[in-house]
């Protein structure tokens, strides 16, 4: 399963990128939420589980989405931008038998590292640190183990809650510790916290509004991808869904492509989602933990930067 709760990836360029100039502006001055007008940029990308059994061409419509990635290191028909993934220690033999050939064939600038790497059943590792450090605090750990051998361009994060305050608030922290841009390749409007007080599919509109808003803005914020464009959302909300379960794209997969406006409630609180039964929470899920992993893993991410070095 290439998905569950949210956690910390590393993402790497395989070829040499532009500089990015950094936002300064005061983080309280991104909390206001308004109507998002559509812009149109290469940030948007769709996180696709489904192959070619349904149609990526109908997200591409508006030009917004521009890229997408399948968990792996296998492409799909489509001429938007393809970032394979190394998703863990079991794709080594695929990826090491194909990755040249798709980086050749497809122009590929950019590879993810190991998907959700902490967790059980995901691209699991271990580190030597037995205990969890609060998010950037175990990062900066977890890099400081490499001893100055591990080269990142980006960071990715993967957030699961029902506050959009906290999602800015989240990735300016990321963004001003590591001073790195960010992607985000999983978010969505989901309570770990409270299984019962789930958004309701008014709340993911506002919460997808405000946080794509925030996205398309911040210049440091490069790239994401909403979960999920998918029919089975493998135990995430099924409000968060952008596609019918026949497979074709519903309403708010159209609002994430800029087709049509969100329809804002007129009385939403960025930092506060009413969840299913009505009752408030400022807080219901469960943001990114950094991943354990071992040493030789970063030894793993230094041979992709080298193989990028190498075929450029």
């Amino acid at each position: 399963m290439p998905f569950r709760i949210a956690a910390l990836l590393l993402f790497l360029t395989l070829f040499p990128r532009r500089a990015i100039a950094h936002h300064t502006a005061d983080t309280h001055d991104r909390h206001t939420v308004y109507r998002r007008a559509v812009t149109n940029t290469s940030k948007a990308g769709l996180a696709w589980p489904n192959g070619n059994s349904i149609d990526i061409n109908q997200y591409l419509s508006t030009g917004k989405v521009q890229w997408y990635y399948t968990w792996g290191p296998s492409s799909i028909q489509s001429n938007i931008e393809f970032v394979p993934q190394l998703w863990g220690t079991k794709q080594l033999s695929q990826w090491d038998s194909s990755i040249n050939d798709t980086i050749r064939s497809l122009n590929v600038t950019h590879a993810l590292g190991f998907n959700e790497p902490e967790i059980s059943g995901q691209a699991a590792q271990g580190t030597g640190y037995p205990a969890r450090l609060p998010g950037a605090e175990q990062l900066t750990s977890w890099m400081s183990a490499c001893g100055g051998g591990c080269t990142i361009d980006f960071v990715a994060v993967h957030y699961y809650d029902i506050n959009s305050t906290g999602f800015v608030e989240y990735l300016i922290d990321y963004h001003d510790t590591f001073q790195k841009p960010v992607w985000v390749t999983e978010w969505a409007c989901q309570n770990y916290n409270n299984a019962n007080e789930q958004c309701s599919q008014r709340d993911v509109v506002d919460f997808m509004n405000a946080t794509q808003q925030f996205t398309d803005e911040t210049d440091w914020l490069e790239r994401y991808a909403w979960f999920g464009a998918m029919e089975d959302m493998q135990g995430v909300n099924s409000a968060d869904a952008l596609m019918s379960s026949g497979g074709k794209i519903n309403q708010l997969g159209e609002q994430y492509i800029g087709m049509v406006a969100a329809n804002v409630s007129p009385d939403y609180q960025p930092g506060i989602v009413h969840g299913g039964s009505g009752n408030s929470s400022p807080n219901g899920g469960r943001h990114t933990d950094v991943p354990d992993m071992a040493l030789h893993t970063f030894f793993v991410l230094g041979v992709l930067v080298m193989v990028g070095a190498t075929l450029t």
